[in-house]
C-alpha cells in the first residue's frame, strides 16, 4: 500500500465571497484536515484559514512562511517540513499555487523527494478569465506582468499582439497602474485586435468585458486599483 506524505496545494479565493462558489465539499473537508501549511504570507493565511471556519484554533496551527525573493535559502527547512507532516499544504496568495506564484520550487522539491503532490481543485483567475472572454482557448499564453518602462512596454504589446493571432495573451498589471495600461492599449494596439478586460472574478462587483480595441476608444473605461487581468487575441 502506497504511504507517502503528502503535499496538497491549497486554493485560496479570490475575492471575500463565500467559498461555497469555489471549493467543492470534499476540498474543504481535506483543507480542513491540514494543520500544517506553507504560505507566501502567514497573515492573509490565516485569514483565509479563519474565514473558511477552519477546525482546529488559528494559534494551533503551523504556517511556514516562505520568502519568496530567496525561497532557495529556505530548502533546508522545507525539506525537513516536508520530511516530518505526513499531509502538508502549499497555499498562494490568491488562486491556485504555482500559477504567477513562488510554490513551484517547494512542488518540485516534493517531487525530488518521492513525496505525492495532489492538487485541489479551486479558483484560478487566468482561467476563469479566458473561458469567459470568447478568445481561443486551444492556444493560449500567461505573461505575467508588463514592463513599466515607456519603449519596453510598447515593443511588449507590439509583439503580444503580433503573436495573439495565434496564441490568446494573458498578463496582469499592478493595480494602481491598471488604468494607466488601458490606456496605452488603446494607443498602441490595432482598433481590430480583441482586448479582454476581467476585473474582480468572483467577486459580486464582478466585470468581464472583451471588446474591439476601437470599442474601448470611445467607450472611456476606469478600471481603478482593483484585481484585473488583461487578454489580447484576434
Amino acid at each position: 500500500m502506497e504511504n507517502k506524505n503528502t503535499l496538497f496545494l491549497v486554493p485560496v479565493g479570490l475575492s471575500e465571497t463565500s467559498f461555497d462558489w469555489y471549493l467543492p465539499h470534499n476540498v474543504l473537508k481535506t483543507i480542513h484536515s491540514l494543520n500544517h501549511f506553507i504560505a507566501e504570507n502567514a497573515k492573509t493565511a490565516r485569514h483565509f484559514l479563519k474565514f473558511i471556519q477552519h477546525p482546529t484554533p488559528i494559534q494551533n496551527i503551523e504556517i511556514f512562511e516562505l520568502n519568496k525573493h530567496d525561497a532557495a535559502s529556505q530548502m533546508g527547512e522545507l525539506k525537513t517540513l516536508l520530511q516530518i507532516n505526513k499531509t502538508i499544504g502549499l497555499m498562494s496568495e490568491a488562486g491556485l499555487p504555482c500559477i504567477a506564484d513562488p510554490g513551484t520550487q517547494i512542488v518540485k522539491l516534493a517531487h525530488e523527494m518521492d513525496i505525492k503532490v495532489r492538487p485541489l481543485t479551486g479558483p484560478s483567475s487566468i482561467l476563469l478569465a479566458l473561458v469567459a472572454s470568447g478568445l481561443s482557448g486551444q492556444n493560449f499564453k500567461f505573461t505575467g506582468y508588463i514592463p513599466s518602462k515607456p519603449i519596453e512596454r510598447k515593443s511588449m504589446l507590439q509583439k503580444m499582439e503580433m503573436e495573439s493571432a495565434l496564441t490568446t495573451q494573458l498578463f496582469i498589471e499592478t493595480p494602481y497602474r491598471n488604468d494607466a495600461l488601458l490606456n496605452d492599449l488603446c494607443a498602441i494596439l490595432k482598433p481590430q485586435t480583441m482586448l479582454l478586460i476581467a476585473i474582480n472574478l468572483t467577486d459580486e462587483s464582478e466585470n468581464i468585458t472583451c471588446k474591439p480595441i476601437s470599442w474601448w476608444r470611445v467607450h472611456k473605461q476606469t478600471i481603478g486599483k482593483v484585481p484585473c487581468l488583461f487578454g489580447i487575441g484576434s
